[in-house]
């Protein structure tokens, strides 16, 4: 029993391995670029107003909801997700139905690498999550 249990552990641990990575065909390449960087533009000032709102709910409450400050930009990782799959990649895009963008993240990482997509706002964004939540810890706690 303890053997047949760890068999079915270790196939449940390795599914996320198999999952196959399908690039952008090399002459959607630039427009693929293109797009995601459109994307992380137009959402960067919402994303960084959510992160206002979200310090300043939890100041005015003293109350820090579930959803993690750096889950904020969220639906510009939604976004990415979408046209990634379903224009680029001709799949069906299914939302993870989580509120973390880790998921989204890892699944976009490679994509965004291969095509060179300057994610420098994002990289800003955690930046100003990270710096919110500082401040949020020393207020309340």
């Amino acid at each position: 029993m303890k053997k047949f249990l760890l068999f079915l552990l270790l196939i449940v641990i390795s599914c996320p391995v198999f999952a196959e990575y399908k690039p952008i065909p090399k002459e959607l390449s630039k427009q693929y670029k293109k797009e995601m960087e459109s994307i992380i533009d137009k959402g960067y000032p919402k994303a960084i107003k959510n992160i206002n709102e979200y310090y300043d709910y939890v100041l005015k409450k003293r109350y820090v909801p579930e959803v993690s400050i750096y889950d904020t930009p969220l639906f510009i990782y939604a976004d990415m997700m979408k046209t990634t799959q379903e224009k680029y990649l001709k799949s069906e895009y299914k939302p993870d139905g989580t509120d973390s963008i880790s998921p989204a993240s890892e699944f976009l990482y490679q994509y965004l690498k291969d095509n060179k997509v300057n994610i420098q706002k994002l990289k800003n964004i955690n930046r100003y999550a990270e710096l919110k939540d500082k401040q949020i810890q020393k207020l309340v706690f």
